[in-house]
C-alpha cells in the first residue's frame, strides 16, 4: 500500500464550464477532501482555486491542491513577489480573486491559441 508523503493534486476546469452555478459544488468538495480520513495526516495544506469567472481575461478554473504530511519536518512554499522560500506552516485556502496570491503563478494562454473560441 502507497502511504505518500507529499501530494499534488492539479485540476482543470474546477468546476466546469458553468462555474457560478457550480461553485457550491467546489466548496463541498474542498471542504470534504480537507476533512477527509485518508488526510488526516497531512497537517499543511495550500489549495489555489481561480474563482473570479466574472474576469474573462484571467480567469482560468484551475484548482491546485498540495497536502504535506507531518513527518516532513521542514517544508517550505515559493514566493514569487519576494523571490524567496518560506516556511510552509498550517492550512491555507485561496478562493475566488487570486491574482494577488504569491505563493502560485498563474498564466492563462493567450485567446489567438484557441480561434475557435469565441
Amino acid at each position: 500500500m502507497l502511504q505518500p508523503k507529499f501530494v499534488a493534486l492539479h485540476c482543470q476546469e474546477v468546476g466546469g464550464k458553468t462555474y457560478e452555478g457550480s461553485v457550491k459544488h467546489v466548496e463541498d468538495f474542498v471542504r470534504m477532501l480537507m476533512a477527509s480520513e485518508e488526510l488526516k495526516s497531512f497537517d499543511r495544506m495550500r489549495v489555489y482555486l481561480d474563482e473570479d469567472y466574472t474576469n474573462s481575461e484571467r480567469f482560468t478554473a484551475l484548482g491546485n491542491f498540495y497536502f504535506i504530511h507531518e513527518t516532513i519536518r521542514t517544508a517550505q512554499i515559493w514566493d514569487f513577489k519576494t523571490k524567496a522560500f518560506l516556511p510552509c506552516q498550517g492550512k491555507e485556502v485561496h478562493t475566488g480573486n487570486i491574482e494577488e496570491v504569491s505563493s502560485k503563478e498563474k498564466t492563462k494562454f493567450p485567446a489567438e491559441f484557441f480561434p475557435e473560441v469565441k
